[in-house]
């Protein structure tokens, strides 16, 4: 039986395009379907710099609050302090109904945006962190540049991740096997 993984497959190119579309859809949108516009620009900013769902959320709350397009967000998961530059793509515009979220709970507004990826794009948040990794990757970007950039400690996970990846789209292409 295989192991659950975390990992959609998802291709940044098509998730970039799907959630750019949602944007404009829900740019209009009224009632409960105005808090997805949010959301969107929130997976919209965690899909384009490789980031974990809540930095994406840090990211998008310095934002909204300081209009910054380029920003140095805390690092989710480092016992030290550890910072990187997320930025804020030109498709992201901040919005008056968005502002009710800013005072939220940090940690509510995280699951809210995981629940809304998973129930409206049918994926899960980290999922996108790794469609730009394995994008990356696939365009030449040094390995140790990708690690640097999302703040990987470890360059051999990345690899494996990826080698494995790679592995298994060789085995199911026809323009190998013809």
């Amino acid at each position: 039986m295989p192991k659950k993984n975390w990992d959609m497959g998802v291709d940044y190119e098509s998730a970039y395009r799907r959630i750019n579309n949602l944007l404009k859809r829900l740019e209009k949108a009224n009632g409960p379907a105005r808090l997805g516009y949010c959301y969107a620009q929130i997976l919209l900013i965690q899909l384009r710099n490789g980031l974990r769902v809540s930095e994406a959320v840090r990211a998008w709350l310095d934002f909204y609050k300081t209009g910054s397009r380029e920003l140095q967000v805390r690092v989710s998961k480092k016992r030290r302090e550890d910072y990187r530059l997320a930025v804020v793509p030109g498709e992201v515009e901040r919005a008056d109904h968005c502002y009710e979220l800013l005072d939220r709970d940090f940690d509510k507004l995280v699951d809210s945006v995981k629940v809304w990826s998973k129930r409206r794009l049918g994926i899960n948040t980290h999922s996108l962190r790794y469609a730009l990794i394995t994008y990356l990757l696939r365009q030449g970007v040094n390995p140790s540049i990708v690690a640097k950039l999302t703040k990987h400690s470890k360059l051999d996970f990345i690899l494996r991740y990826t080698q494995e990846k790679e592995a298994e789209r060789v085995l199911k292409s026809e323009e190998f096997f013809g």
